[in-house]
């Protein structure tokens, strides 16, 4: 009895073997599947990706699909859409994958009145310009202008619907005074004053022309010096709305150049 437990033991043993070594090959067999379908996935992806690249760079030389439209968009109240069209069509060569984008762009940006430029292809046949149009907020000097991004430039023809402040200082020194005249306008919050011109003379010298908001005959210069620029206008700030707004009709200018006071010269003053 003892022999046959025994033998009956053995071949259980085997079997369990068997079914282990099966699995194991099963197991291989996947595992190579799925690996060879890994590869054949990335060969594959590959072959895809050079022949795009190759199909793009054959296309890009020869001129195939002209471009027959080329639409202007954007807002303007300086720029003639026309004009921008004009001057782009010259450099719209080539066909649809072959059409130099960056020298049409080179050509706009370089306006003065231009901030931005973009351009996108619409398939078949199409260029679609976009044109974003310089926003003027202050005069700088005789001749420039200065965007709401701070740049400067210098139209040929400056012919401009509203009232813009009038900014002069230092050459390279615009971008910093543009900041300040912002300050400076929120220092005079709740005086009703508008600042009309700032400007920064070779020493480095503030002064201000104040006009009022509500009586456009009350305007008078500001000068405020050298240093400690804001701590002065602040307390000008104050002085003014306590004591000079109701003659302010009557002021020619103030001078802030004190440690402790300021000066006042009137209209009817001689100088």
């Amino acid at each position: 009895m003892m022999i046959k437990k025994s033998g009956a033991k053995r071949s259980q043993a085997r079997k369990g073997q068997r079914k282990k070594q099966r699995y194991s090959e099963i197991t291989d067999r996947l595992m190579s599947v799925l690996r060879n379908s890994v590869l054949h996935k990335t060969i594959i992806l590959l072959l895809i990706t050079m022949s795009a690249g190759l199909v793009w760079q054959h296309f890009s030389k020869v001129e195939i699909l002209t471009i027959e439209s080329v639409q202007i968009e954007g807002e303007f109240n300086y720029l003639s859409a026309r004009e921008l069209k004009k001057r782009a069509m010259p450099y719209v060569q080539g066909g649809f994958f072959s059409v130099d984008l960056k020298s049409i762009r080179k050509v706009l940006i370089e306006l003065p009145w231009v901030e931005d430029v973009s351009i996108r292809r619409q398939w078949p046949d199409k260029l679609t310009v976009r044109v974003i149009e310089k926003q003027p907020v202050a005069f700088w000097g005789k001749d420039g202008l200065l965007s709401s991004r701070a740049n400067l430039f210098k139209p040929e023809k400056i012919k401009l619907k509203i009232n813009l402040p009038q900014i002069t200082g230092p050459d390279g020194q615009h971008e910093f005074m543009l900041k300040e005249l912002g300050r400076m306008q929120a220092w005079l919050a709740g005086t009703e004053l508008v600042i009309t011109k700032v400007k920064q003379d070779a020493r480095r010298s503030w002064t201000l022309d104040l006009l009022s908001a509500q009586t456009s005959a009350s305007k008078f210069e500001l000068r405020l010096g050298r240093e400690n620029q804001h701590e002065r206008l602040q307390r000008f700030s104050a002085m003014y709305k306590q004591r000079l707004k109701k003659q302010k009709q009557k002021i020619r200018h103030i001078d802030m150049r004190y440690t402790n006071g300021f000066a006042v010269a009137w209209q009817n003053q001689e100088a």
